[in-house]
């Protein structure tokens, strides 16, 4: 069993490379829309009403029969019909990159579906700009899908957002080509790590609280036998790190210091990623204030990660931007947040985020919490 190592250690190790690679090129089969667009049916004039509410029916029969395919030619249908829905695009998405994807047992399939539904967030992006919602569901699909194919997302977000992001690109770049160079054992065992775990946003805070014990019970904890105990025999450490958690570290520690470098470095450029999707949402209106709240636990999750190795002016640019966007959030989310619910409501948002960021000082500070909570009371 290979010894832990820590998730600054492994950045440290292995941010040394920065390589552009090609993005890979979108499949251009024809699908429905395209169908759509050359058959006339966007010229249907007052009877699209009856064919758009005729295809949702459709798309939810073939839905409850598990019929993914012919729910993804009905989304594509209704998009047509109705471009500036941005319910029928989530939907979409959703059901390219869970459900259809979920159909095939060749991880190289299902990243292709993966890849396909944040295309199509994107691309309803591009389509209806201002709403809010389409950047809230690329928020949840970066977190969500880069827990089993992180590779395939960040090269479809590095090519959305790479021009305009060069320090964030080039973290980028180091770990597109770290996954380039691993071995063919080294891709098997990540992928059935990816299968079996995945990418969980927690991952690299266990490892480190886990190479933070002593040696003789990081030992105990890395044996399999240890699940076999009784509970008053696991003790202390057994409460503190259950079966689930055990079994991710394992797995982890198994890894090769080539996939565990790659792992490292993916998880700070998701984070990133993340906040580089919904912030400008903050400057659409209207918006839900889980807005502000997921860009502001982006920034608390990046900044607590950035890598060690970044030159000190890079770094300082990265910070800056953390903490410029915690700023806007925070007072948006107040503005918000007394506009849904008064007072009472603006309070509970200010208290979430004085605990959420109580060990991220230099992003939302104490004092500044406690001076808003007074203002509102006052």
């Amino acid at each position: 069993m290979r010894r832990l190592m820590p998730y600054g250690f492994v950045l440290v190790a292995v941010l040394l490379i920065s390589a552009f690679l090609p993005a890979p090129l979108r499949d251009t089969q024809p699908d429905a829309a395209a169908i759509a667009r050359t058959t006339g049916i966007r010229v249907l004039g007052a009877t699209r009403g009856y064919a758009t509410t005729a295809l949702w029916l459709r798309a939810g029969d073939a839905y409850r029969r598990g019929d993914h395919y012919e729910v993804l030619a009905a989304y594509q249908l209704i998009a047509e019909l109705q471009p500036r829905n941005p319910a029928v695009y989530s939907y979409l998405a959703w059901n390219q990159g869970y459900n259809i994807s979920a159909e095939f047992p060749e991880r190289e399939r299902r990243e292709e579906w993966v890849t396909r539904g944040l295309d199509t967030l994107h691309e309803a992006q591009d389509r209806i700009t201002g709403e809010a919602s389409l950047r809230q569901d690329e928020w949840h699909y970066i977190l969500n899908r880069t827990s089993g194919y992180p590779g395939a997302v960040l090269r479809v977000e590095y090519r959305r957002y790479g021009t305009e992001n060069r320090i964030w690109a080039a973290v980028m770049e180091t770990a597109l080509e770290l996954r380039a160079r691993l071995s063919p054992e080294d891709v098997a065992d990540l992928n059935l790590f990816l299968d079996e775990v995945g990418l969980q946003l927690g991952l690299f805070d266990l490892a480190d609280a886990v190479y933070a014990l002593p040696e003789s019970d990081r030992a105990r904890l890395l044996d399999p036998a240890f699940d076999a105990l009784p509970t008053e025999r696991q003790g202390e450490l057994g409460a503190a790190f259950v079966e689930f958690e055990r079994y991710q570290i394992r797995m982890l520690a198994a890894l090769s210091p080539a996939v565990l470098s790659y792992l490292a470095v993916a998880h700070w450029c998701r984070l990133h990623a993340m906040v580089l999707a919904v912030t400008p949402a903050l400057e659409m209106q209207p918006h839900g204030l889980d807005i502000e709240s997921s860009v502001l636990n982006a920034c608390r999750l990046a900044f607590a990660d950035i890598p060690p190795v970044l030159r000190d002016d890079a770094r300082e640019q990265i910070e800056t931007q953390y903490k410029e966007a915690v700023a806007q959030a925070f007072v948006s989310g107040i503005e918000n947040a007394l506009r849904i619910g008064g007072r009472e409501r603006a309070a509970e948002f200010i208290d979430a985020m004085k605990f959420n960021f109580k060990g991220t000082q230099e992003l939302l500070p104490t004092d500044v919490t406690d001076r808003a909570l007074q203002e509102i009371s006052g």
